[in-house]
């Protein structure tokens, strides 16, 4: 859009309180305050009037910015007086191409546009694709319901940069209080959410109970409220997969017991696949001295004779 009024106005001539077009869900980054204190503004903000104002149509972190930089005037590019979506629309075209949107960002987007009573075709058809999205109406459906989860949890999953395809499973939870106390305390990374939320969801449908009965329980909980406990994510991993999964569990269980009574040596270690997919079993042996190495041998010949060896073999023979 070609702007034909270009000013500086004063900082308070702006309403910072109207953030229709403000999309992103971070702070101002001080690279910008920096470089505005260097070079001040180059390009001017885009508004609109305003209730005898200006509101912002695009430039929202400049604005920020600015007063933070010493700034108590800002240029800006001045439209004509518009009405809500037409304000979006410029905002996401001046930003198609070279401004990335997390997945939350995008459904707060999609709901703007929607209570400004855009028919959900029409986001559809013309703006979707302006946040580099699919023409699908189950994307839009999926992104548009992050307005049924609480800023907290929208903000963590913005940072964490969590995918709809991960979080959408959220709107089926019954307790997301509990959800969001776990998360907020864990602050895992988008893979781990990833993990304990396929965890959580299986075990709902394996046990027929809700996700928020699963984090409700006691082991769980005071895991989360004891201060300074140390890998609490691991924790409450092992025992949801304790949960998804008992069999392997147990097999695992059984696995400790009998290494423990094969009694190896410390630089001795057992090497077999997690998953059980195969069920061959490797030993190596580490050693820098023809003693280590006899010290070793040693220890295994015992468990051979002890019988331990052979407990081992058999639980692996009869998972496969």
């Amino acid at each position: 859009m070609k702007f034909s009024n270009v000013f500086e106005v004063p900082l308070t001539d702006i309403e910072e309180k109207n953030r229709l077009t403000d999309f992103s869900m971070d702070g101002c980054p001080e690279k910008l305050i920096d470089s505005i204190k260097v070079i001040g503004i180059r390009h001017p903000i885009s508004v609109c009037p305003y209730a005898k104002r200006y509101s912002i149509v695009s430039g929202h972190k400049r604005f920020q910015a600015a007063p933070r930089a010493g700034l108590t005037h800002i240029p800006v590019a001045i439209n004509p007086e518009l009405d809500n979506a037409t304000r979006l629309v410029i905002n996401l075209n001046e930003n198609f191409g070279h401004r990335h949107y997390s997945d939350i960002e995008k459904g707060r987007i999609l709901n703007k546009f929607r209570d400004t009573r855009i028919s959900d075709e029409t986001i559809i058809s013309d703006y979707m694709p302006l946040l580099g999205l699919e023409r699908s109406k189950k994307i839009f459906t999926d992104l548009s319901n992050v307005k049924s989860l609480s800023l907290h949890m929208q903000t963590m999953l913005h940072r964490a940069g969590v995918s709809v395809k991960i979080f959408s499973s959220f709107y089926k939870w019954d307790n997301l209080i509990l959800a969001e106390n776990l998360f907020s305390i864990l602050k895992p990374g988008v893979n781990k959410w990833r993990d304990l939320l396929e965890l959580v969801n299986e075990i709902a449908v394996r046990e027929n109970t809700t996700q928020g009965n699963i984090l409700a329980q006691d082991d769980i909980q005071k895991i989360l409220i004891t201060p300074d406990l140390p890998k609490k994510y691991d924790e409450i991993y092992n025992i949801l997969y304790n949960l998804r999964y008992p069999v392997l569990s147990d097999i695992k269980k059984q696995i400790v017991c009998a290494l423990d009574k094969m009694g190896l040596d410390d630089k001795t270690k057992l090497r077999f696949q997690d998953t059980f997919e195969s069920n061959d079993l490797k030993l190596e042996l580490k050693f820098q001295s023809e003693k280590e190495l006899s010290q070793q041998v040693e220890k295994i010949f015992k468990a051979l004779q002890s019988g331990s060896v052979e407990q081992l073999v058999n639980i692996f023979k009869s998972i496969g």
